[in-house]
C-alpha cells in the first residue's frame, strides 16, 4: 500500500486532459497531454507542449485591449500597441500569473500545470464505463510522454493497477532501456514516424533519427502492439525518398504494424502566435489532401502492408 501512494503521488507537468476523444487510440478514451518534447517539428500543431515549463497563452479574440494585463504585469510582459494589437513579450514573463487573474474576459490562461498521477487517474476514471463499453482507455500524448519518465510510469502504473487500458503517443527517442521498462505497462503504442532519412529528419525536426528507428524496430519486434503514425506534409516531408525509405523500412521488421497518415492542417499556426512565438511553417502551405496520399496508401498496401488516412 505503501508502494502504490509512493507512485500515485508522482508529479509531472499536464497541459490539458481530453475527455471523449476518438483519434488517440481505439474506442473512447481520455488523452493526458504532458510539456516537453526535445522534437522540434516544424509543423508542430501542438507548440504548448514543447516546453516543458507553464506558459501564459492569448486568446486574441477574447481579448478587450482593457490594458489591465499590463498594469498588473511589473516585468513586461504584455503590450497593448498604439494600433490596438495586443503582444506578448514571453521573455520577460515569469509566470506569476497575475495578468491571468486581473483579465476581466478571460483572454489570458495559465498554459501547464503540476498535477499528481493520482490528480489525473482522478480525471481519467470518471469515464471508465465508456471505456469499458467502448474498448478505450488513457492515452498519453503530448509533447513527448517520454520527456517526463518518471511521471509517464507512474500514469501508466496507475491506470493498469485499476484495470484501464493505455496507449501512448510517441516520436520513440529515448533510451531502449526506458522502452523496455514501460513496454509492459502500454496496451498500444501510437509510433510517431516523420522521416527515415536521417538528413531530412535532423533539418525537419531537429535531431537524428537513428535511436528512433531503433527503437520502433525493437518495440514492433519485440511484439508490442504498434500503429506507425506518419504526419504527411506538402513540400516538407511528402516527398520520394520517405516513401521508399518508408517501405524498405516496414518491410525489414519482423511484423508489419498498420500505418496512419496523419494529413497536415494549419490550426497549429495561430496556438504559436497566442503564446507569443511564430510558426516554422510558411504560410502558404496548404493542408494536406487525402487524394495526395493515395498513391502511398497504394504502394504501402500493395506490398501487404496496413495503411490508410488516420
Amino acid at each position: 500500500m505503501v508502494e502504490v501512494k509512493r507512485k500515485t503521488s508522482t508529479r509531472g507537468m499536464v497541459f490539458d486532459i481530453q475527455r471523449f476523444s476518438l483519434h488517440d487510440g481505439p474506442g473512447i478514451r481520455t488523452t493526458v497531454f504532458l510539456k516537453g518534447c526535445p522534437l522540434r517539428c516544424k509543423w508542430c500543431h501542438n507548440p504548448e507542449g514543447l516546453e516543458k515549463h507553464p506558459q501564459i497563452r492569448l486568446t486574441i479574440n477574447l481579448c478587450a485591449r482593457c490594458g489591465e494585463c499590463v498594469s498588473a504585469c511589473e516585468h513586461g510582459g504584455h503590450e497593448i500597441t498604439s494600433d490596438g494589437r495586443h503582444l506578448l513579450q514571453p521573455e520577460n514573463c515569469v509566470l506569476c500569473g497575475k495578468c491571468v487573474e486581473a483579465c476581466p474576459v478571460g483572454a489570458l490562461a495559465l498554459v501547464g500545470k503540476r498535477m499528481s498521477a493520482e490528480q489525473v487517474l482522478a480525471v481519467v476514471r470518471r469515464d471508465r464505463h465508456f471505456y469499458e463499453r467502448s474498448g478505450g482507455g488513457m492515452t498519453l500524448s503530448g509533447g513527448e510522454p517520454m520527456a517526463q519518465f518518471a511521471f509517464t510510469r507512474a500514469l501508466l502504473e496507475a491506470a493498469k493497477a485499476e484495470g484501464i487500458s493505455t496507449a501512448m503517443e510517441t516520436a520513440a527517442l529515448g533510451p531502449r532501456r526506458s522502452f523496455e521498462e514501460i513496454a509492459p505497462l502500454v496496451d498500444l503504442f501510437l509510433l510517431d514516424l516523420k522521416h527515415t532519412d536521417d538528413r531530412q529528419h535532423r533539418q525537419l525536426v531537429g535531431v537524428s533519427n537513428r535511436r528512433i528507428l531503433a527503437n520502433i524496430k525493437y518495440l514492433v519486434d519485440s511484439g508490442w502492439q504498434t500503429v506507425i503514425r506518419v504526419p504527411w506534409v506538402p513540400t516538407e516531408n511528402a516527398d520520394e525518398i520517405f516513401l521508399a525509405g518508408l517501405e524498405e523500412f516496414l518491410l525489414s521488421l519482423s511484423l508489419q504494424p498498420p500505418v496512419e497518415f496523419m494529413l497536415y492542417h494549419r490550426l497549429g499556426i495561430g496556438k504559436w502566435s497566442s503564446l507569443g512565438g511564430h510558426s516554422t511553417m510558411p504560410s502558404e502551405i496548404r493542408a494536406a489532401e487525402r487524394e495526395a496520399v493515395a498513391p502511398w496508401i497504394e504502394r504501402l498496401q500493395a506490398v501487404g502492408i496496413p495503411a490508410k488516412v488516420g
